[in-house]
């Protein structure tokens, strides 16, 4: 894959990213720089065909966001009502993951993780309103 000035934005825009990132998020923090909605767009998919980022669509927003995919994979947690994200720097799927084998014989290669539910902000506020 060719190096650009603006694949190179966008990588370091996702690697600094402490989220997963929506291409318009993106295109916040790059329109400085003189990159298009459209190059994001289009390196965004170069990237997911070169299996270098995770997307996840959030079926509540049916947003994508992006993030840079790691040697070590995580995990996403999102608030159903701020969408405020998490990323575990952990899998707590290992023992799961391995059983799984074990009884398939199926080796996994990847997988792709966003847990849903109210972070701490939004459970209090529930709880208050109850």
């Amino acid at each position: 894959m060719k190096r650009t000035k603006s694949r190179n934005i966008i990588k370091n825009i996702l690697l600094n990213s402490s989220k997963s990132i929506t291409a318009l998020e993106i295109f916040e923090i790059a329109k400085k720089d003189g990159v298009t909605l459209s190059t994001i767009y289009r390196t965004l998919l170069t990237f997911e065909e070169e299996n270098l980022i995770k997307k996840d669509v959030s079926p509540f927003t049916s947003k994508a966001s992006y993030s840079w995919k790691e040697e070590e994979h995580g995990h996403i947690l999102e608030c159903i009502k701020c969408h405020k994200q998490i990323i575990l720097d952990y899998c707590p799927f290992e023992e799961v993951n391995k059983e799984v084998e074990e009884k398939t014989g199926f080796t996994l290669e990847d997988e792709n993780h966003v847990l849903y539910g109210l972070c701490s902000t939004c459970k209090e506020k529930n709880e208050k309103q109850k």
